[in-house]
């Protein structure tokens, strides 16, 4: 007995009850896929359906394999679909969003521009389209699609979202704090729209205000290790130590095998004068990432406040053995050679961190150990650029 029928009306109940759509797909939050028991009871009826005529010809049947993330097997059923049909728009809106999931981001511009054409209020084609271009970087027309489906829908919420977060991203930072205003208006409970808005604010220098939006963002959502980094890095940034080391001390609880994470606590620490703890801290973020040239050279500060300046140089010239452009390396290993009257190894260093950072010029002015090296760098300099004499130049003319 053939029982495609009873099978396709379970797959209709499953899509149903996920909210995945049995028309026009509903994407899930953050572009997820079914997991566990509802991924396995779709998948369980698409392999009973997969050999019978409506895995070529049926919506509900794509969808099912959108659901589940066989998003070419998708792409392949909505293809088919919108040849069958002239007006096959949602297949070829299903089809568009199968092409982002792929990462065809052009495909899918395609297929949403001809949406578009089929149905000009169709405020998700736009939004949808939207996120193509974003993907492919055209960060204009991305702007103008999120703009488009919040004329078609004054609530769309997470067209107002990608719009701020687009905005942020151009250093458009008024103008994005005013999107997550509407997302918040929108969405009270959205706990990344407080984070967004917080590091806009942060880059418009309202730092109180970025701290106010990072707690409420943990407010909605305890686990946001992202509100819990940002908090912290604004707290360091405002002096605040012990908040940020506490901060960071919730991130890596979190997260841990954030080697940023740890590199962080350990410059608080350092600030406390908790050199012990920030050494710890400098070790883990090394041991998560071998190759972090920044956990490097802040062990090489922590040894030198501990006194310990031979070892503090070779974690300075380590950190260059990784990063060789890494100025502020540079600049410390320059210090260390200067206190031993190295001179030579000293204006290598130097040099090199002024020509990647001009700002250290000033500063090695000012340091006592560096200013009488910067001088005897202009005279080594002076004694070995050649002289130049000038000609002599004849003119003709009657003397005086």
């Amino acid at each position: 007995m053939d029982n495609t029928t009873e099978l396709l009306a379970q797959l209709s109940g499953l899509l149903t009850e996920n909210s995945i759509g049995l028309e026009r797909l509903t994407p899930r939050p953050r572009g997820g896929r079914l997991s566990g028991d509802p991924q396995q009871q779709v998948e369980l009826v698409l392999d009973s359906l997969e050999n019978s005529e409506v895995s070529n010809t049926s919506l509900i049947y794509g969808n099912g394999c959108f659901a589940v993330g066989r998003y070419a097997e998708a792409a392949d059923v909505f293809q088919l679909i919108v040849a069958d049909r002239t007006d096959g728009l949602v297949a070829r809106f299903n089809l568009g969003l199968s092409y982002l999931r792929l990462r065809k981001a052009q495909e899918a511009t395609l297929e949403f521009t001809q949406v578009i054409a089929q149905d000009p209020t169709l405020a998700e084609a736009y939004y949808q389209r939207g996120n193509a271009f974003d993907d492919l970087g055209e960060q204009d027309q991305a702007l103008a699609d999120y703009s488009q489906a919040i004329t078609a829908n004054e609530d769309y919420l997470q067209a107002y979202y990608n719009r701020g977060i687009a905005l942020a991203r151009l250093g458009r930072h008024t103008e994005a704090v005013t999107d997550f205003d509407r997302v918040i208006e929108l969405g009270p409970t959205v706990s990344n729209a407080y984070l967004n808005r917080g590091a806009s604010l942060d880059e418009l220098s309202e730092h109180e205000r970025a701290i106010s939006d990072y707690t409420a963002a943990l407010t909605c959502n305890p686990e946001n290790f992202d509100a819990y980094f940002n908090r912290a890095r604004t707290n360091y940034y405002l002096g605040r130590l012990e908040e940020t080391v506490s901060d960071y001390t919730r991130v890596v609880e979190l997260s841990p095998d954030d080697a940023e994470a740890f590199n962080n606590r350990g410059l608080a620490y350092d600030a406390l004068g908790e050199y012990e703890s920030a050494m710890s801290d400098y070790a883990t973020s090394l041991e998560l990432r071998p190759e972090f040239a920044e956990a490097r050279s802040n062990q090489g500060t922590a040894l030198e406040a501990m006194g310990r300046e031979e070892e503090a140089l070779e974690e300075y010239l380590m950190a260059l053995e990784v990063s060789p452009d890494f100025a502020a390396a540079h600049y410390n290993a320059a210090r260390l050679y200067s206190k031993a009257a190295d001179l030579d190894r000293c204006l290598h260093h130097l040099e090199s961190s002024i020509n990647l950072a001009p700002q250290f010029s000033s500063e090695a002015e000012e340091d006592e150990n560096l200013a009488w090296v910067m001088k005897m760098g202009t005279l080594k300099k002076k004694r070995e650029t050649p002289a130049t004499t000038q000609p002599e130049t004849f003119t003709e003319g009657n003397e005086d």
